[in-house]
């Protein structure tokens, strides 16, 4: 045998062997992205069912609806401002919620949580929640001096506002009560200017 041709052969099966591996290691490399994939839609919902089972909290149920049906007149008695300088933050009846919020909002900016799947179940509650939030807010930064207060559950509700935007323009419906399409005002607190 001619030593040319046996390194031919020898050469040409090498390379199949080598675009065997290849292929073989491509297939691993996909079958490994679909795995971790996979695992984050797995952490993701992990995550996702440990909130909602915050938002089903009875202290975090009392917390918002004192902010949706109390606070506005709290706000206007006289004794609110010194209220707010003194009382302990964990005994504010609004804590637990506005806690949680934050949290959330840490959760979703930081990357540990997505917003979207998280705003498409609750993102009219956050917005909500924050419209009729956001005047002690102002008023509690100024007390405290510190204009970064609570600014993971604003921007949280901001981020859920510019979800539900672009979900309503791409899904729009009729709002019974008006006869015209639903827009992101109609969580809105009334008489509560947008922040």
């Amino acid at each position: 045998m001619n030593w040319e041709a046996l390194s031919a052969i020898a050469t040409a099966f090498t390379g199949i062997v080598i675009m065997l591996t290849v292929i073989v290691g491509v297939r691993q490399a996909r079958a490994a992205l679909d795995q971790i994939g996979e695992a984050h839609r797995a952490t993701q919902l992990d995550g996702m069912m440990r909130i909602f089972e915050k938002f089903d909290d009875p202290e975090f149920i009392r917390g918002r609806l004192f902010i949706m049906k109390e606070l506005r007149t709290r706000m206007q008695e006289p004794d609110f401002e010194e209220y707010l300088r003194t009382t302990p933050y964990a005994d504010f009846p609004w804590h637990r919620a506005v806690s949680t919020l934050e949290r959330i909002g840490v959760f979703v900016r930081m990357g540990l949580l997505e917003g979207e799947p998280f705003y498409y179940n609750w993102g009219n509650m956050i917005i909500s929640t924050w419209s009729h939030l956001a005047p002690l807010v102002e008023l509690s930064r100024k007390s405290s001096d510190n204009p970064y207060l609570w600014k993971d559950t604003e921007w949280l509700a901001a981020d859920a506002e510019r979800f539900g935007r672009e979900y309503m323009a791409k899904n729009p419906r009729i709002r019974p009560s008006t006869g015209l399409p639903m827009t992101m005002d109609a969580f809105a607190a009334p008489n509560v200017p947008k922040t």
